[in-house]
């Protein structure tokens, strides 16, 4: 991702697997990819250093338990054989469970998925489906293993990085092309896949990044021997990778100047060897239109086939990159006479890393490149390059080893298995490969979405909020799930009827009308524990029409809904491992299968849970909300004491309370008076039925007041009732000191605006030239978060805003880097900048009003939201700044604006 200095999109090449050295328990892969045809058995090897038999299971997507056993290991080969059967179409886990070195246990797991192929590269043109791809050194399988899967999913289209210029032009005046470049792009030929070639990185004996007319010459001719090698065997080279963003330095640090010139001097070289190789440029990080407009003003467009960008959105989610793509169309035509040239989205992705690598789960990562995929074709994207197709290590908690739709070789498995990605993809590819797009269906839900291509429709739901809907029918139609499995519905009276989540669903119809119909729905308790029952209540809406006696099959057991009634409940085993619990019911009206719903539960490892929070009373006292939850379906749990901390202040509540099967209870205790702001560790245990359950934390007491405040005379008011955050005392530094930047602000808010107001002691003022160049000059940071800090990464991903505030040469302005979904990265609309400078004082005060109505879901009716400020100083270089370059560093209140780290953000409470 942008601005991390991380190689992007290189191969993996290795000559000969090697086993991974395991001293207890790890699966064989016995079949390439763990990648099953349907009616074959599912079968793998497991190695155990110590054990004399060991114990297996496997899951299906949803968490059911589909097989399970124990198995003998060899004592001399120490290796046993699993044999799971002849599974169903879908994604599984198999975990093994044996010793480790101390006698401890030890569990493993793997994917694997029984699919159908998706279409094969040397039978399909001008796929739209893509997939960036990784060097490394690697055991356990080769560069053709993986090829080999990629097509399997669908890939016509890989982008690789085997031709660095570094590598290429050695020594000085001389090209040479490695056995590695060699292979890579043979496969690729012999498979049908198309091969995206980048141009860069640099080269030491020009100055690495180019910036002489001596440099721009030697890159073109770099490009020139690349194009006039691989001629006939290579569709596309492109020139550079996150020119803007983290992969330039130098003079020429992002420079669309400069990188007007490099592809200048290589795109008629290029051509001049090989006519029909297109030519793809800019391969910026994000979609910045300002860089884009200059770079096309240089007449950059003049020398490119097709423009790319690499539109990251995580861990938020894919809806909202297509208002980004129409802005870059409107700037295209506006410099090319009216007329398109095409868009690639070069890169492209969501990480499961957990949530210190500010990832998602690896559900959240599936249903982000099916809904990637349909936002990206609905768009007009031409080419679209998911990042990436294998993990890049396996750190959980790092997020750049995480974007793959492959696990690697690692602990738990000798060789490549799938994620639930890996089958979403191939399952888009499927349905969409050679679909042109028809239109959007009016749904009159902004966050429900029907796309229509030739032939399919496909439909979900863009929050995390189930909608049941109907669609007019005139015959059965097939539906295909995210990852595949096809069910044929009959309508009755005309309609079907779906639950909409966010995975998609393809309807094989054009579909031109959906309507919210609640004829079925299902409910369940968010979260329960492992071991137990989720008791799932179903329920039948007769309004509207005559009462009708409905049936469901869930997990293979059929259930009738009694008409007078209009509801049951049915208890469905939780399983025992945590996760996401997905029940899905098949909805039979009058003997024919009319629909399909679905709910989702968290299964909790274990089954009492304990949440701290501050909590600012009416009264203004402040306490710790401390909340003890049941996720037990059968079992009352008894709460005997609760020990806590804040800071230097401790105490016990004595209590004795019985908390209701899937029920809460809230406990406060009274920490006394806190300076405001003042970030500091909480720890609190639980005694549960005798054991400890413990929460830990470290926050302020963080009000947020209602003030409307004025900024008169370069003086502010209305601020009197509102405490200070005093950045000397409650913030930090990054990169400069109390000489260059010393604020206090203060947060408030009225019905219609969240306000942040600054006092900012400083020696210089350097405002920004340009208002999307906000970010790297003087200025004011504000990011914002509906909930906790953190909420919701390493599971359903994250809402937030990170935005910035001040003076600029075009005005005074909000500029917002992230991540609306309803309007695009830019300028702000509705919001108001006020700044004064007082040289005299060397004071720089602002008033920011933030309308509610522009950062939603956040309102004052929400009293707990996470936020943190940061005042920016620009480093006085002068040059075109862009809106990452130029920051020489920040005092802050929280941390993540600058960094992202969202985990950093700080609990703030709106206070009436």
């Amino acid at each position: 991702m942008g601005g991390s200095q991380r190689p992007v999109c290189v191969s993996a090449f290795a000559l000969k697997p090697s086993p991974f050295a395991t001293d207890n328990v790890q699966v064989k892969v016995t079949t390439l990819g763990n990648v099953f045809t349907p009616g074959d058995a599912a079968t793998f090897g497991v190695l155990s250093a110590r054990d004399a038999t060991v114990r297996w299971s496997a899951r299906d997507y949803a968490g059911r338990e589909v097989g399970g056993g124990e198995v003998p290991v060899d004592p001399v080969s120490r290796e046993g054989r699993i044999d799971a059967g002849v599974l169903p179409h879908g994604y599984y886990t198999l975990s093994v469970r044996g010793s480790d070195h101390t006698a401890g246990t030890v569990v493993r797991t793997a994917g694997f998925a029984v699919m159908n192929p998706a279409p094969d590269p040397a039978q399909t043109a001008d796929s739209m489906f893509g997939i960036s791809h990784h060097r490394a050194p690697v055991s356990g399988f080769t560069w053709d293993d993986t090829t080999a899967l990629a097509a399997k999913a669908g890939v016509e289209n890989v982008r690789v990085d085997s031709v660095w210029w570094n590598n290429i032009e050695k020594p000085k005046g001389e090209y040479h092309f490695p056995e590695l470049s060699e292979h890579v792009v043979g496969n690729l030929a012999e498979r049908g896949q198309q091969a995206l070639l980048i141009l860069g990185l640099g080269n030491a004996d020009y100055g690495n990044i180019p910036s002489t007319p001596e440099a721009y010459e030697a890159f073109g001719r770099y490009a020139e021997a690349v194009a006039d090698h691989y001629k006939g065997k290579v569709g596309a080279l492109e020139v550079w990778n996150e020119y803007y963003g983290g992969f330039t330095s130098g003079v020429c640090s992002q420079s669309a100047k400069c990188y007007a010139k490099m592809i200048a001097a290589a795109y008629p070289k290029i051509k001049a060897k090989a006519p029909g190789v297109r030519v793809v440029g800019a391969s910026s990080f994000k979609a910045p239109l300002d860089w884009f407009e200059e770079l096309f003003q240089l007449g950059g467009l003049d020398n490119m086939d097709a423009i790319s960008i690499h539109p990251y959105r995580a861990p938020g989610t894919p809806e909202g990159v297509e208002l980004d793509v129409e802005g870059l169309k409107k700037l295209i035509r506006k410099y090319n006479g009216g007329a398109d040239k095409p868009i690639w989205i070069t890169e492209q992705g969501w990480s499961s890393a957990g949530a210190k690598g500010v990832g998602v789960s690896e559900k959240v990562q599936a249903r982000s490149v099916a809904r990637a995929l349909l936002t990206a074709k609905a768009a007009g994207i031409e080419k679209y390059f998911w990042y990436d197709l294998v993990n890049d290590g396996v750190n959980p908690d790092n997020s750049e080893h995480n974007f793959g739709m492959l696990r690697k070789t690692g602990p738990d498995a000798t060789s490549l298995n799938p994620k639930p990605s890996f089958l979403a993809y191939a399952t888009a590819a499927r349905e969409l490969t050679g679909a042109k797009f028809v239109g959007k269906v009016d749904t009159g839900d902004k966050d429900l979405h029907a796309y229509r291509f030739e032939g399919v429709t496909a439909l979900w739901s863009g929050d995390r909020v189930g909608r049941p809907v109907k669609l007019r029918a005139r015959q059965p139609v097939t539906v295909a799930d995210m990852l595949g499995t096809e069910h044929t519905l009959t309508p009755v009276g005309g309609w079907v009827y779906l639950t909409l989540t966010g995975e998609p669903v393809y309807v094989r119809a054009s579909v031109d009308g959906v309507k919210k119909a609640r004829l079925v729905t299902l409910s369940a308790p968010d979260r329960v524990a492992a071991g137990g029952t989720v008791p799932v209540t179903v329920r039948v809406d007769g309004s509207g029409g005559p009462r009708r006696t409905v049936s469901v099959e869930i997990e293979g057991r059929r259930h009738e809904v009694p008409a007078a009634s209009g509801r049951v409940v049915v208890d469905v085993p939780a399983g025992s491992v945590a996760g996401t619990r997905t029940v899905a019911a098949k909805v039979v009206i009058g003997g024919v299968q009319a629909g399909l719903a679905a709910i989702e539960a968290e299964v909790t490892a274990a089954p009492v849970e304990v949440d701290v929070t501050p909590e600012i009373g009416r009264d203004r006292a402040n306490r710790l909300k401390i909340t003890v939850s049941n996720r037990s379906t059968d079992r009352a749990a008894q709460v005997r004491s609760i020990d806590w901390s804040y800071g230097d202040r401790s105490g016990s509540l004595p209590v004795d309370a019985a908390v209701a099967p899937l029920a809460s209870s809230t406990f406060f205790a009274e920490v006394g008076e806190q300076p405001y702001y003042s970030v500091k560790p909480v720890q609190v245990t639980a005694d549960v039925d005798g054991r400890s359950v413990q929460d830990g934390d470290a926050f302020a007491f963080s009000p947020i007041v209602r003030a409307t405040p004025r900024l008169r005379n370069g003086k502010l008011t209305g601020l009197d009732k509102a405490p200070v955050i005093d950045l000397a005392s409650v913030g930090a530094y990054k990169t400069i000191g109390a000489a260059d930047a010393d604020a206090d602000m203060w947060a408030t808010w009225d019905h219609r605006h969240l306000y942040v107001s600054a006092v900012v002691k400083e020696e210089t003022y350097r405002p920004a030239k340009k208002a999307f160049w906000l970010p790297a000059g003087d200025s004011l940071g504000i990011g914002v978060q509906p909930g906790k800090p953190g909420a919701g990464l390493g599971a359903w991903g994250a809402e937030w805003y990170m935005l910035f505030a001040g003076q600029s040469a075009e005005g005074n302005k909000v500029f917002v880097e992230s991540l609306p979904r309803t309007y695009p990265v830019g300028l702000m609309d509705g919001a108001k900048v006020e700044v004064a400078r007082d040289e005299q004082a060397r004071t720089t005060t602002y008033l920011v009003a933030i309308p509610w109505e522009r950062i939603p879901p956040l309102s004052p009716e929400d009293p707990a939201f996470s936020l943190t400020l940061t005042v920016n100083k620009n480093d006085g270089v002068d040059r075109d700044n862009y809106r990452s370059l130029g920051l020489r560093g920040w005092q802050s209140w929280g941390d993540g604006l600058n960094n992202w780290k969202l985990a950093g953000y700080q609990q703030a409470q709106v206070v009436r």
